[in-house]
């Protein structure tokens, strides 16, 4: 990891940017917070115990790797493993992927069908919050404080005004739900949500910022396989959402682009917590040369099943009905993704010259129903019917039945 000395007068917000973007600020204004204690402290989040709190020399740390995974990983362990005392900012850039919350459905937030299709990873993060969209016009930003300093408001607070201020989107502010906005034409517009952890001594708030990213790919990544899911878990709050790139100043025809953030936010994280005797450091993380043990147990565990799955809160699907196979309707409860009740269901009455039929049918499907419980919910992964199971209904055991079972279990895999 390579590791320098940040100045302002050496990293502008952007060469290209920085005539037209930036208020150039004095070597003394920048490495110092304000002239005095009080007003410094001021522009740190304040809680009952701050004044007991010293802080060490800020530290920036910027990934080069796209792997949400290790990105992931490797944010929790700096959260872990990194002096409290010292504020620390971490960025990110993933290729494109969904990141859900700690205590989210995977099948009520998105649609993990159509995300394995499209080879886009689902990734459960160990923080709460609501589901994200992460593309490479996307930038993730995590500050860390001490746990007594927190606030959840401050992060967004500095990352908005160095967006408003530093890269001169004025609409750029912080809603009530300390989500990062644009207002436009009356409308307050999402650009960053965010989600926070809180440990022993230390917590974090991260967000993302939608700088110049696919607002189409992330609705059709984000779109949910069973809107009526109930769920015991935490549900997303849904905002319309636009980029920065969309409301950047009149006159300024480049893009903005990942370092003219990182670069704005990290001058404003300076503006906040640096100082003359504390001068702020830049660490780049490259993936190959990351050796701790600790970061790479955690990246196993997050592209592991029984996490990204098996971690999701209990549930209740009902599914098909008038329409599905046979007009068959299904109700199934999932807890950690497990099936812990499943109820196939005739949603229409047949007509009475089918009524036997009908009869065996529903003794079929009632025999499915009991075979469902303890598989894993969507996938049905490696659940198929034996036709020498001794607990079944021989008589029902027949060519016709067998093909009706895989055409059930078919639909099922497909709604669930």
């Amino acid at each position: 990891m390579a590791r320098t000395i940040f100045s302002p007068l050496l990293q502008p917000c952007s060469s290209r940017l920085a005539p037209r973007v930036l208020v150039p600020p004095s070597p003394r204004r920048f490495f110092s917070v304000t002239p005095s204690r009080s007003e410094d402290k001021a522009q740190q989040p304040q809680t009952a115990a701050t004044e007991n709190i010293t802080l060490g020399a800020p530290i920036v740390y910027i990934s080069e790797s796209y792997d949400p995974y290790f990105n992931l990983s490797y944010e929790d362990w700096l959260l872990r493993n990194t002096p409290a005392d010292r504020p620390l900012i971490f960025f990110y850039r993933n290729y494109p992927c969904v990141v859900i919350g700690r205590n989210q459905n995977p099948w009520k937030e998105s649609t993990p069908r159509y995300l394995k299709a499209e080879s886009i990873p689902l990734v459960r993060r160990r923080s709460g919050g609501g589901a994200v969209y992460h593309d490479m016009g996307n930038t993730n930003f995590s500050l860390m404080l001490p746990r007594l300093l927190f606030t959840r408001n401050h992060g967004a607070e500095l990352v908005a005004k160095a967006v408003r201020d530093r890269l001169r989107i004025e609409g750029c502010t912080v809603n009530e739900r300390n989500d990062v906005v644009v207002n436009y034409e009356g409308k307050q517009l999402k650009v960053s949500g965010s989600a926070y952890k809180i440990i022993q001594h230390r917590a974090y708030h991260h967000g993302t910022m939608l700088i110049s990213s696919s607002v189409d790919q992330l609705g059709a990544a984000l779109k949910s396989q069973g809107p009526g899911i109930v769920t015991k878990g935490v549900e997303s709050h849904r905002s319309p959402v636009t980029t920065l790139n969309l409301h950047r100043p009149e006159g300024l025809e480049l893009e903005i682009k990942h370092s003219d953030f990182v670069n704005a936010v990290t001058e404003e994280f300076a503006t906040v917590y640096a100082a003359p005797d504390k001068p702020i450091e830049t660490v780049r993380v490259k993936e190959r040369e990351v050796s701790e043990a600790k970061v790479w147990d955690g990246v196993k565990e997050l592209k592991s099943w029984e996490w990204t799955y098996g971690q999701t809160p209990e549930f209740t699907n009902d599914i098909g009905g008038v329409g599905s196979v046979r007009n068959l309707g299904a109700r199934i409860t999932s807890k950690n993704a497990i099936i812990t009740s499943a109820e196939l269901y005739q949603a229409l009455p047949p007509p009475p010259d089918r009524q036997p039929g009908h009869v065996e049918l529903q003794e079929y499907i009632e025999y499915l129903s009991r075979l469902l419980v303890g598989q894993r919910y969507g996938t049905l992964e490696g659940f198929k019917i034996d036709p020498e199971a001794k607990d079944g209904p021989r008589k029902l055991f027949t060519t016709k039945y067998q093909k009706l079972g895989a055409l059930i279990l078919a639909w099922l895999r497909k709604c669930m």
